[in-house]
């Protein structure tokens, strides 16, 4: 019997699915080990605990693996990749291969086929494979001056759409609601605090939008249904440019999406596809996020 490994190796967690040649036989989540984020010694000790619970689960060893695809971000940096590829290879006897984390996403979702995917967490982009394997971006240049539909985004709109709607003296649950997360006490603390060098995390919002959007605040709801419009378009021109470069028909078209913004919110993700379908009605749209973990799994089984 042979065994296989993916994990999806990220900022905050990794996530690992440990198979055979057909079936997975075990999961598990444990903190970071990209050394770009914590140091060595966390990133180690993060590893052996993912590898020890996928043993305790499944009862197969590590060094019984045949190969492993490991996706993160920064391979092309030799610290990360020769530190990434060095730690595994002291727990793994197998192939390890190391790819982007797009890479992974991309594979999760189509297999080494063409598509399209739209990520959306704390930052956002659309990644883009043809036929022929070429992969292509649009977005995802930074929270300051990109990254729409993100959770960043979010946080930042919703600040502007709060203080745009006490100007115009209309009422909206994002005012408290951003109050409480950020332990202020007023619109001037608010302004303050957002104009600061650093300023805060907008990020941490994101999650309060979508509940006030859940509850009926218009304001929020317009909030999430602008950045699901944008990565909708952006979205849509991908998936216009896989047509016409890859030659596909639109009814061989798919889109995929994944991060947490996509999963969780909703409003924004059906703003999303509205856009998407009403250019493109026949495009196939996966219906559950895609899972990096899966993606990487397939890649290991493919290289062995």
């Amino acid at each position: 019997m042979r065994y296989f490994l993916g994990i999806d190796a990220g900022g905050t967690k990794t996530s690992a699915v440990l198979a055979d040649a057909g079936s997975v036989l075990a999961r598990a989540q444990a903190g970071s080990i990209k050394v770009s984020r914590i140091d060595t010694d966390a990133a180690s000790n993060n590893l052996a605990a993912l590898l020890a619970d996928l043993t305790r689960q499944s009862g197969i060893p590590a060094d019984a693996i045949a190969s492993t695809c490991i996706g993160l971000s920064g391979i092309t940096v030799p610290q990360i990749a020769d530190w990434t590829r060095a730690e595994m290879q002291k727990h793994l006897r197998g192939h390890v291969y190391l790819c982007g984390d797009e890479e992974i996403a991309l594979d999760g979702a189509f297999h080494g086929g063409p598509g399209v995917l739209v990520i959306a967490g704390t930052g956002s982009n659309v990644v883009g494979r043809m036929p022929n394997g070429a992969v292509f971006h649009l977005g995802g240049w930074g929270p300051v001056i990109s990254d729409e539909g993100s959770g960043y985004w979010i946080g930042v709109h919703a600040v502007r759409a709060t203080l745009l709607a006490m100007d115009r003296e209309e009422s909206t649950q994002l005012f408290e609601e951003i109050l409480r997360v950020w332990k202020i006490g007023s619109h001037t603390d608010m302004v303050e605090l957002c104009n600061r060098i650093p300023g805060p995390d907008f990020s941490q919002l994101a999650r309060s939008v979508s509940a006030c959007a859940e509850q009926g605040d218009a304001i929020a709801r317009q909030v999430l249904q602008e950045g699901g419009a944008i990565l909708g378009s952006m979205a849509l021109f991908a998936l216009q440019k896989l047509s016409c470069g890859g030659q596909l028909p639109a009814s061989n078209l798919q889109l995929a999406f994944t991060g947490s913004v996509l999963a969780h919110v909703a409003p924004l993700r059906e703003a999303l596809i509205t856009i998407v379908h009403a250019a493109l009605p026949h495009v196939s749209i996966l219906a559950e996020p895609v899972d990096a973990a899966m993606g990487a799994l397939w890649r290991a089984r493919q290289s062995a």
